[in-house]
């Protein structure tokens, strides 16, 4: 009997173990199947051809100006200089004020950039008049140091000379005269915040100047304009492309330098440009770079032509940011701007100007944004005397300065008249 409970125990002792075997190839079973599902996401999340995941932006905020400003015309503008202006201007802020300007920029993930001689330029900085230098807060200014590495300067805003000066020197000579003397020189502006960015890059593959040549170009209208017309064939990787029946898109490789490579991504729509702008969204760019695929996958390669351009933009970008909802910070009464400095401030003016040129070499592109700030308390201008008119009924005393004596008290009603002036004279 004593064997036979033995061999009882050995029996279930050899299913137990055999059951939890089983358990145990299950499960790995199951975790190889959700790898394999895991990497097939991950692949499917990638550019065709591409070892580089699908770049993806935080918002609409990239798309917005261009909505704003569809008026059928060439324009150039920086979301990247505008987002960090506004980022430094946030964290001066407080209350509504600054809620309406993180609901226009969203919850951002600022990408720093280190400079490359005459290559790449990014670069944050403060102008502040001499006359406010102990008005605008040490916690402020230090974190404008620590967190953008801005570049905080004193002046005595006489003229923007020194301003424009560093301007352009931020943005490999490409933006000039940017900020007005008449900026500046009122007495009532405080600070300047600026963001300056630049790139002077060639193409990963370069096109060869001399096909270049004079072809037809349709423009919106529906009239013909011959352009100079930009030419090459390639099989290269840094060539990718994408066509169906409502949009052609073409991506090409800048150099990379150090650790930065930018790509010019050109997408035409087959409507008008003008109603595809209205439906434009970052989802849509990245939907359209996943669908790309590149030359060097296309059997025969693949043959490019794009005109050259070249031009400067001014963006309104005051008046667009406050259609976006940033209200508070332009204005005297309500803005609040009590993180920034120990005086009241509010925001008088907002610029942003752009250049672009786009060749057989590569690109050469800057921008420039800057963001003033005033007093709300009105300051009178030192260069100027001090007006006091006497033009109503008053009294007077005549004493002696010494002794504080009294000699006449009097009123005046009725001066002498112009006329009996020049009869007696």
């Amino acid at each position: 009997m004593q064997e036979k409970k033995e061999l009882k125990i050995k029996f279930k002792t050899a299913i137990i173990s055999i059951i939890l075997l089983l358990i145990v190839v299950v499960s790995m079973f199951i975790v190889i199947i959700n790898w394999d599902k895991q990497n097939e996401i991950e692949e499917n999340n990638t550019i065709i051809g591409s070892e580089s995941p699908v770049p993806t932006v935080e918002s609409n905020f990239v798309t917005e100006f261009l909505k704003l400003k569809n008026n059928k015309e060439n324009m150039v503008y920086s979301p990247l200089s505008i987002k960090y202006a506004l980022k430094m201007l946030s964290d001066g802020a407080n209350g509504n004020t600054k809620t309406q300007i993180e609901n226009v920029i969203g919850d951002l993930n600022l990408t720093k950039y280190n400079n490359i001689d005459n290559i790449l330029s990014f670069a944050n900085g403060a102008y502040i008049r001499d006359a406010y230098a102990e008005d605008i807060k040490k916690d402020y200014i230090k974190e404008l140091n620590e967190k953008y590495d801005a570049e905080i300067n004193y002046d005595s805003f006489s003229n923007a000379n020194n301003i424009n000066k560093w301007i352009e020197n931020k943005t490999l000579g490409i933006i000039k005269n940017m900020i007005s003397d008449d900026l500046v020189q009122n007495p009532n502006t405080v600070m300047i915040l600026i963001n300056a960015l630049a790139i002077d890059m060639e193409w990963e593959e370069q096109f060869d100047g001399s096909k270049t040549k004079g072809e037809e170009f349709n423009l919106e209208n529906g009239n013909k304009m011959t352009a100079a017309m930009m030419s090459k064939e390639t099989t290269s990787d840094s060539v990718s492309y994408y066509k169906d029946e409502d949009i052609t898109t073409l991506t090409m490789d800048l150099k990379k330098y150090d650790d930065t490579q930018l790509e010019f991504v050109a997408i035409m729509p087959n409507e008008n440009l003008s109603d595809y702008v209205e439906t434009f969204s970052i989802d849509e760019y990245n939907n359209i770079l996943n669908k790309t695929t590149f030359a060097s996958d296309t059997e025969n390669g693949v043959e490019i032509t794009i005109p050259r351009f070249s031009f400067d933009y001014n963006l309104s970008l005051k008046q667009d940011l406050i259609k976006l909802g940033i209200t508070d910070a332009f204005d005297e009464t309500n803005a609040d701007f009590s993180t920034m400095a120990s005086k009241e401030l509010y925001v008088s003016d907002a610029l942003h100007k752009a250049k672009i040129d786009f060749t057989e070499k590569g690109v050469k592109a800057a921008a420039a944004t800057a963001i003033a700030m005033e007093t709300k308390a009105i300051i009178k201008n030192p260069t100027e005397p001090e007006k006091i008119k006497i033009d109503k009924p008053f009294l007077y005393l005549i004493r002696d300065k010494d002794t504080d004596e009294i000699w006449f008290v009097g009123t005046v009603y009725e001066p002498t008249s112009w006329e009996e002036y020049q009869a007696n004279y």
